[in-house]
């Protein structure tokens, strides 16, 4: 069996235990003192330990990959672009359907006192997409293109499974259809930034308030968002050279 897959297969196993073991202790905590900001507060510093661990030790590469050093800051812009069109076109296409996208009742309620406050932020915003990102680009697909296996099948692979993460029906069509994008982007370029920036982007950008818009302002968004989108993956695929192995851009 290929080395490279098994030690990635090993990785993974030490990341699920570390997050387990974070979210326990973390419910523990919270459990013990009555107090959902500690159990908040715990899950901050467990996720922080394992971004620092995986990418201090190498685990997952956090690199521009074979992304030229003059494409850099394009990159990260067209990122942001993109993070931006996905979050107009979710956002216009569901409330045309006259879909639910959020949570609804008690959930919606137990979901935005866990996300409130700075730790909450930190958590949706930051660490949160962080921890997916090492998870399911890094260590999973990572794993799955060392492999036999198709890149299209190993992106599509990693991506339900990262859908599945997200158990409203909503949030699992659109984390399915991200994960693809975003697997995308790492096969493309060798690089797990531009998933990252634009998961932290789309996930910050859910604190604007896009609800009883009229039907034509919807309509405007939508077609926005499928330009800019549109335009974001052309550039990924035609315009954004890469360089050799040896140049690659690390942090």
């Amino acid at each position: 069996m290929n080395e490279e897959f098994v030690k990635s297969v090993k990785l993974l196993l030490i990341f699920v235990g570390l997050y387990i073991a974070t979210v326990i202790i973390g419910a523990i905590l919270g459990h013990i003192f009555k107090n959902v900001e500690i159990m908040k507060w715990t899950l901050v510093v467990g996720y922080l330990f394992i971004t620092v661990l995986f990418f201090g030790k190498g685990y997952v590469k956090l690199s521009f990959g074979r992304i030229e050093r003059r494409m850099v800051w394009p990159t990260i812009g067209m990122s942001v672009l993109i993070a931006i069109a996905c979050f107009f076109v979710v956002c216009s296409l569901f409330s045309l359907l006259g879909f639910d996208l959020f949570y609804q009742g008690e959930e919606l309620e137990r979901r935005q006192q866990l996300f409130s406050g700075i730790a909450g932020v930190l958590n949706a915003c930051i660490f949160g997409p962080i921890i997916e990102e090492i998870c399911f680009r890094g260590l999973v697909l990572g794993a799955l293109l060392k492999t036999r296996c198709s890149p299209w099948v190993a992106i599509l692979i990693s991506a339900v499974a990262f859908g599945l993460l997200h158990e409203f029906w909503a949030n699992f069509v659109t984390a399915t259809l991200f994960g693809i994008l975003a697997g995308w982007l790492y096969w493309r370029t060798g690089s797990i930034i531009p998933g990252l920036i634009i998961h932290v982007t789309n996930n910050s950008l859910t604190a604007i308030d896009l609800s009883d818009q009229s039907n034509t302002l919807y309509l405007i968004i939508l077609v926005v968002g499928l330009l800019l989108l549109a335009f974001g993956l052309w550039w990924f695929g035609k315009k954004c050279t890469f360089a050799d192995d040896s140049n690659t851009i690390g942090i």
